[in-house]
């Protein structure tokens, strides 16, 4: 009777020292978490970058821009550090060109989500810029005329 607790309790620990190696520390989950959060916003940034483009037929010359007290959209930051994302336009060869960075505490590959594969946010660990291009084509601008009035 005296071995089942050491028993149960040597299963305990093995199970939590495996959880750790299949699942990682509570840090690494947190760093990981950190870092899906700045893809996360710096995917909605890019799409509100879009949006502008496609109503006013040019980037916006800083994130501050995006803001928009209407729709209550605050540009978000880093959620570790509070620090606003990188934002930059780039000299255009073919069009509307920016790029959006951020600071990423581990390396993502495409690792398990396909949306990282699909969109293509695969990073280093540190400081990354993303740089996208505007396809017109897909993004046309909308004009004015086109968005009906609230009588």
């Amino acid at each position: 009777m005296k071995i089942l607790p050491s028993i149960v309790i040597g299963v305990v620990v093995v199970s939590v020292v495996a959880g750790f190696f299949v699942v990682g520390s509570p840090t690494t989950e947190r760093v990981r978490r950190f870092d899906e959060r700045r893809v996360s916003d710096l995917q909605t940034i890019q799409w509100e970058v879009i949006n502008y483009w496609q109503k006013k037929y040019e980037l916006p010359s800083g994130l501050e821009a995006l803001r928009d007290d209407v729709r209550g959209f605050r540009v978000p930051t880093d959620p570790a550090t509070g620090v606003e994302y990188g934002y930059a336009i780039e000299a255009p060869s073919d069009g509307p060109v920016f790029s959006l960075c951020a600071d990423f505490s581990m390396e993502n590959r495409g690792a398990g989500d396909p949306v990282y594969k699909q969109d293509n946010w695969d990073h280093p660990a540190g400081s990354f810029c993303f740089r996208r291009a505007v396809d017109e084509d897909l993004y046309p601008p909308v004009p004015m005329e086109s968005v009906p009035l609230i009588p």
